[in-house]
């Protein structure tokens, strides 16, 4: 029987093979070039516009940048888990032994550190980007890239849930479309009240979605608008308690499922 003092030290092992397996695999550097590539026309888009480019060229960064992030979070949240259950790859650690919750968790902190990286690379081609259209790094950009990251983790979060009852596809479908809700509350809101005796489902969704919009900071980045630190570490809590959420979820699921 496991001890809860070697819950951190398996959580950090499984943690670390995650993370270099997601290396090893290339997936950073096909989108980086990918984001790379985009971020490329985002600079002649910027070059069409008269006035504020570098502006321009934040917002379109910015956004390219929280899009790529979220494709590998879930992306690597929806297989990561299922391939190494599926391929008996899981048995090996979980018989040494490795906690269940230690694997499931550790799991989704390799893929936090992944998409930390990610985002580190890609705002870092922001930034140069930046300083060729007369830009620069500013404070509300730190903050919305440090929850970009947040969000990650709830995107990797609802993968993995996701990955223990559909394949690896479907998963990844489900978990964007879930994303989508999220980030449409003011939608839902204005479909329920469209909705008449219909509402009730609106209302539903929109109670089992996280309002993701809160994640991100594009229109207060562009006018350089920085959120308070109270704001911040709000925002911050937010993202991470629905994150935990569905970790709780998916690791009681886990603990449970017959391997």
């Amino acid at each position: 029987m496991n001890s809860y003092a070697a819950y951190p030290a398996q959580t950090a092992f499984v943690a670390v093979q995650a993370f270099q397996d997601l290396l090893r695999e290339r997936i950073l550097y096909n989108i980086f070039f990918v984001s790379l590539f985009l971020l490329f026309f985002g600079y002649l888009a910027a070059l069409l516009v008269y006035g504020h480019q570098d502006r321009v060229m934040l917002h379109f960064g910015i956004m390219i940048n929280a899009l790529s992030v979220y494709l590998v979070a879930g992306g690597a949240g929806a297989r990561l888990l299922r391939s190494e259950v599926e391929q008996r790859v899981a048995y090996l650690p979980l018989s040494r032994p490795v906690s269940r919750v230690s694997y499931f968790f550790g799991k989704w902190l390799g893929i936090a550190w992944f998409c930390a990286l990610n985002l580190l690379l890609l705002t870092a081609v922001l930034w140069i980007a930046l300083r060729v259209t007369g830009g620069g790094v500013n404070e509300a950009l730190i903050q919305a890239t440090l929850l970009i990251w947040f969000e990650s983790l709830l995107v990797s979060a609802t993968a993995m849930l996701v990955s223990l009852f559909f394949r690896q596809g479907l998963s990844v479908m489900v978990c964007m479309a879930y994303l989508f809700l999220s980030h449409n509350h003011d939608q839902l809101e204005f479909l329920k009240k469209q909705a008449g005796d219909g509402s009730a489902v609106f209302s539903i969704l929109k109670q089992l979605t996280p309002n993701a919009q809160v994640l991100l900071m594009d229109t207060r980045v562009y006018y350089d608008v920085a959120l308070s630190d109270f704001e911040m570490i709000q925002r911050m809590g937010y993202g991470l308690a629905w994150a935990m959420l569905f970790m709780l979820i998916g690791n009681a699921v886990f603990y449970r499922k017959n391997l």
